[in-house]
């Protein structure tokens, strides 16, 4: 199960479109290197490309190498600013909790449940759902959820991650469960992927 793959960097799509066009312009730079430009060390690169991973767009590992689906992306929206490589992140991020565990249960199982939460809410679900992995890491009283929850929250809430999409809106010190505006995916097929652009 993949569960804390983020770090402390957020989905972030400038950044992923960024990473994805300087590793595939220079393939054996080093996750040093590709930081760089950002302001960042290692591990900056080693998240986002996880990110990448997470999202559908690219395989795990060096030199990058695009999925099928992510050659779709890549070819018809470099900069990741469409509504359909949203969906398509949001799909990919949610429906395989070994993929990323958070995210499939804050979109599966915790949203579906409550219509409105704060943040102590979803720090309270996260820890009874991956405490089974270690108490100790996330059990009562975890760091590690909080940032969880402050990344999950981020990430469908902010403009430069998938905010726009309404899957939760902000409403005072708790969150609504939105009303989706427009639901588009998953694609089973690159071909498919390629004809919603």
């Amino acid at each position: 199960m993949s569960v804390y793959f983020h770090g402390s960097f957020g989905l972030n799509r400038l950044y992923m479109g960024e990473i994805v066009k300087l590793a595939l312009r220079k393939p054996n730079m080093t996750d040093a290197e590709l930081a760089k430009p950002f302001g960042y060390g290692a591990p900056f690169a080693a998240k986002y490309r996880s990110w990448l991973d997470k999202t559908g767009i690219a395989q795990l590992g060096r030199p990058l190498k695009l999925t099928p689906k992510g050659e779709v992306i890549l070819k018809n929206d470099p900069k990741f600013k469409s509504n359909v490589t949203h969906w398509f992140m949001h799909w990919e991020l949610t429906q395989d909790a070994n993929r990323s565990e958070a995210w499939h249960f804050f979109v599966n199982h915790f949203l579906p449940k409550n219509a409105t939460f704060t943040r102590t809410d979803l720090i309270e679900g996260l820890t009874e759902k991956l405490r089974t992995h270690s108490e100790k890491h996330f059990g009562p009283g975890s760091k590690l959820n909080v940032v969880i929850a402050r990344k999950l929250i981020e990430c469908y809430t902010q403009n430069y991650a998938l905010g726009d999409l309404g899957i939760i809106n902000s409403s005072g010190n708790q969150w609504v469960r939105g009303k989706i505006r427009e639901l588009n995916g998953p694609w089973d097929s690159p071909e498919q992927l390629e004809a919603a652009f």
